[in-house]
């Protein structure tokens, strides 16, 4: 009998073992970018073809339900929400949270309710905190105001449950960016933050919360955020906790503060706490920030000259030009005048007249256009320098140049000092300056045409009542070509909006975009990795190729064709990011065309790369590097690879630091 048995037994498992392989239930997300119908996921979304994306959302295969679920985080069409709302009843935990983080992406307050209704609360032994911590994290972005209490409230959470802890502060996180907080929140936040036990990732989003809230009453806890920072050794949640003491002010926490200065900090937290100077006294910090303008650490010293800029004192004045007519890095010099000039009132006619003329005698001697651009911006603080930057613009070839005479025109239109040098001619000192913008925009240059319709549409530059007819704007927008040009585009129907009354601009959308070279695929491996050689030193790029195929690729692309060799970092902001990609060495351009964002639940870290856009889809040849977590980042930009070796370049690196070469290995 138990041989028959046995024989049974054995009989019945061959009979299992020989069902066919669509039959079994399959339970695995296995994301390969070979696989034929990821990419064919991925092009029906870079495709916004809806339908075709919602075909998947039945697919016996958890990864194809997963892809479009994804998709729709990025293509965000409102139509796929039902659909996503079932996925969050899935068997599969990843792709029931993969639909939340889609659903919140999406930012519907109709998703509210099913949100809510797809969070499992029995769950002894945490299986569904992924999901339920996507849940609560995507209601974060779209629920209601009073569910934030609610959130932060919530019983049964332990100091374990590290995905469900973290959702619930992402959550809070994402209601502070909306502008919703409250003592009660912000309570429960610092005693979480001050909780060792609880897991570092938790803890750093409750200290974003606290650094990115606007208007924040910390004024009953000011005292445990300022003790927490002292005693902190993680360095990403002291730069936030840094931050936060901005919403207080007062001797106590701002002698911690300079006490802090004083250690041998790592420089970001250094520049937030300078930042967060900014709402002290200045007359306490001045000896410290006059000290560290001189810095070895050129971010350190940058920011102290922004300190100047919002808190500098005019008695200070000359102790501030003899650090800029020093021998200082250029970033640092023409930032300081930037700051010096920024401080000057019209009527400090002598000190005007010789910092206007050492900043015009550093231009003689500059032939670097990007150098020369960021002293024109920094005389864009001096009304009266508008004759001098509109021949200088005029005389140069380069757009590089002539943009940045726009920008720095633009700031002076904006000056509240402009009715008090000009009085009676203000007018018609108005109209010279915007017969030379619009005479430069009719080139078509997209930087050019870019700085000028921001300039026209600034509510603070008064140009609207000189301008009687939009017509010019419509000509040149005709000539503007999408989507190679579509920033300047945009900049051009913000500007018809204004002038035409129009809250909302009638924006352009981009229904077309670079075609996926899936072919490349077959050169790439999951060790393929970018090296960068830049004037600072060497650093590697490990590309995240499941998350962002089209951007990878896109990228893969353009460094084989040698793109991005002589490259220059236009853009870096000290414990922020640093930036590049840009042909004309500015903050506009790239190629004749765009790629599609590709936006999922991956979040900025320290490290990350990520694509520069001017809105959705509008990717193209600009990334970005961050210094540290910029959580406010996330969902917004696309991330496509992070720093694996030489992060110690990417802090080394400045405005005008060059690639040198991008070579891409297997190895």
């Amino acid at each position: 009998m138990k041989k028959y048995i046995l024989l049974m037994f054995v009989s019945l498992l061959g009979i299992y073992s020989c069902v066919p392989d669509s039959k079994k239930l399959m339970t695995n997300v296995e994301l390969d970018t070979k696989d034929v119908l990821f990419q064919k996921i991925s092009d029906h979304q870079f495709a916004g073809r809806t339908d075709s994306l919602l075909s998947f959302f039945g697919d016996r295969n958890p990864t194809y339900r997963y892809l479009a679920a994804r998709a729709f985080a990025s293509h965000q069409d409102p139509a796929g929400l039902d659909s996503l709302y079932k996925l969050l009843d899935d068997p599969i935990i990843e792709v029931r949270e993969m639909a939340a983080f889609a659903i919140g992406q999406l930012k519907s307050p109709s998703s509210e309710v099913p949100l809510l209704s797809g969070f499992r609360q029995k769950d002894t032994i945490s299986v569904d905190n992924a999901a339920n911590g996507a849940i609560l994290y995507a209601i974060g972005k779209l629920g209601k105001a009073e569910l934030a209490e609610k959130i932060i409230t919530a019983d049964g959470y332990r100091d374990t449950d590290t995905l469900l802890l973290e959702g619930q502060m992402k959550a809070i996180y994402a209601y502070a960016l909306r502008g919703t907080h409250s003592p009660l929140i912000t309570n429960n936040v610092v005693e979480k933050i001050k909780n060792k036990n609880i897991p570092v990732q938790v803890r750093l989003a409750g200290a974003h919360y606290l650094a990115r809230a606007t208007n924040l009453d910390i004024e009953n806890v000011k005292f445990q955020i300022a003790e927490a920072l002292v005693a902190e050794q993680n360095v990403e949640i002291k730069m936030a906790l840094a931050t936060s003491l901005r919403n207080t002010n007062g001797p106590e926490i701002q002698a911690i503060l300079l006490d802090q200065l004083d250690l041998q900090q790592d420089y970001r937290v250094k520049c937030n706490i300078i930042r967060t100077l900014q709402s002290y006294d200045y007359a306490a910090s001045k000896e410290k920030i006059l000290a560290l303008l001189r810095d070895k650490n050129l971010h350190v010293a940058r920011t102290a000259s922004s300190y100047i800029a919002a808190n500098g004192d005019l008695k200070d004045i000359v102790a501030y030009r003899n650090i800029a007519v020093d021998s200082v890095p250029w970033q640092l010099k023409t930032e300081l005048y930037n700051s010096i000039l920024s401080l000057l009132p019209y009527y400090y006619t002598k000190t005007n007249n010789a910092t206007r003329w050492q900043v015009q005698q550093a231009i003689a001697a500059e032939t670097n256009p990007i150098i020369i651009s960021d002293y024109l911006r920094a005389l864009g603080n001096d009304t009266e320098s508008y004759p001098y930057i509109m021949k200088y613009g005029k005389e140069s070839s380069d757009p590089v140049i002539k943009t940045a005479s726009i920008e720095a025109l633009g700031k002076i239109l904006g000056n509240k000092e402009f009715y008090s040098v000009y009085q009676t001619v203000t007018r018609s000192n108005k109209r010279k300056i915007l017969n030379y913008i619009m005479e430069s925009m009719s080139g078509i240059d997209e930087g050019i045409v870019g700085a000028g319709a921001d300039v026209i549409s600034n509510p603070e530059t008064g140009l609207a009542e000189l301008i009687d007819s939009t017509n010019f704007l419509l000509d040149i927008r005709s000539k503007l070509s999408a989507p190679s040009q579509i920033e300047s585009i945009y900049a051009v129907e913000r500007a018809l909006a204004y002038l035409r009354g129009v809250d909302k601009p009638n924006f352009t959308k981009v229904n077309t975009s670079k075609a996926v070279n899936w072919a490349r695929l077959k050169e790439v491996t999951p060790n393929t990795k970018a090296i960068i050689k830049t004037t600072k030193g060497i650093f590697t790029l490990k590309f995240f190729l499941n998350e962002a195929p089209g951007t990878v690729l896109n990228f893969l692309d353009l460094a084989s064709s040698n793109f991005y060799k002589d490259k220059i970092f236009h853009r870096v902001v000290p414990n922020f990011v640093i930036q590049t990609g840009s042909p004309r060495g500015d903050n506009y351009g790239g190629a004749d065309y765009v790629i599609k964002s590709e936006v999922g639940p991956l979040s900025y870290k320290e490290g990350y790369v990520g694509m520069a856009s001017a809105g959705l889809h509008t990717e193209s040849t600009q990334w970005f590097i961050t210094h540290s977590a910029t959580p406010h980042l996330d969902g917004n930009y696309s991330i496509f690879a992070k720093v694996i070796h030489g992060m110690e370049v990417i802090h080394r690196i400045q405005k005008g630091d060059k690639i040198l070469d991008v070579i891409i290995t297997n190895l």
